[in-house]
């Protein structure tokens, strides 16, 4: 931030004092406000107290001019994109399905900003060294679900005119990998029925809601940790021991195949697989 005439004269003042050879120019010690009661005054000021005050104005308006041009700078910053992943994320819940881009002269925008319109609820946006890949999805009750086949088409085209030239992009956006678990479940038959489900209400299942809750609850493009997920499954009222025997995802057209310790969800999300889910409650530890 830029010093005032008077700081800046002081400090040239303070260094004049520390040179000994210049003493003889100075009897006393002198100050800003000694130099404007003396300006005021009839007496001559020195000459060389003048090309200081002279100076310090000078400064003065440099770091002034010199303050204006970094806010400046700083306020330009905001406005050039800079093709980071940051930008690709935030650019890509602007998207605004059914609207065109137009040039502002800087980069493509919507004109008008239609909040109403931006259907890309959940992003990732991943640097994979030779391509940007961009996960996407919207919201529906609440829950992750793909981009339509026309969403998706016109999210590709806005990326097209958006993204920095020379950069490759792969843009997905599925349904959810397929998780399946085998739990084997001790349980307090004082609170849960020999099908898991709740004595007080047949209808619910805590165990299975739990998983679904952690998998809801994850970070869009967020790691499965199976550990993290076994502990929920303890935290249900009425388990009272919990064994992981198998857990397994797939997406795509893929097969199922075993997860060791965490899992990255190709889609960004996942789908708990109830048919192929085991759960095995017993009284009786095993």
């Amino acid at each position: 931030m830029a010093r005032t005439i008077a700081e800046i004269y002081d400090s040239i003042i303070a260094e004049k004092q520390n040179m000994t050879s210049l003493n003889a120019l100075q009897p006393s010690i002198d100050s800003s406000q000694d130099l404007l009661s003396d300006l005021t005054s009839s007496s001559k000021v020195a000459v060389w107290r003048l090309w200081a005050f002279i100076t310090a104005v000078a400064i003065n308006v440099f770091e002034v001019i010199h303050d204006q041009h970094v806010a400046w700078i700083e306020n330009r910053a905001t406005q050039i994109p800079t093709g980071t992943t940051i930008w690709y994320h935030e650019q890509s819940l602007l998207f605004q399905f059914g609207d065109t881009l137009t040039w502002n002269g800087l980069q493509y925008v919507y004109n008008p900003i239609t909040p109403a319109n931006r259907i890309v609820s959940l992003a990732s946006v991943v640097d994979q060294g030779f391509q940007i890949r961009i996960k996407a999805a919207k919201l529906s009750g609440g829950l992750p679900v793909a981009l339509s086949v026309a969403e998706l088409s016109s999210f590709e085209g806005y990326w097209d005119q958006k993204r920095f030239a020379g950069t490759a992009m792969l843009i997905t956006s599925t349904a959810g990998d397929d998780i399946f678990t085998d739990y084997f479940i001790k349980y307090d038959a004082l609170i849960l029925a020999p099908d898991g489900s709740l004595l007080s209400n047949p209808a619910v299942f805590p165990v299975e809601d739990a998983i679904e809750f952690y998998i809801r609850n994850l970070p869009f493009d967020g790691v499965l940790s199976l550990m993290q997920m076994t502990d929920a499954v303890q935290a249900v009222s009425g388990v009272l021991d919990v064994t992981l025997n198998d857990a397994q995802a797939k997406f795509g057209l893929l097969p199922y195949s075993s997860i060791n310790k965490e899992y990255l969800p190709d889609a960004g999300y996942l789908v708990l697989d109830k048919p192929s889910s085991t759960f095995t409650y017993s009284t009786i530890s095993v």
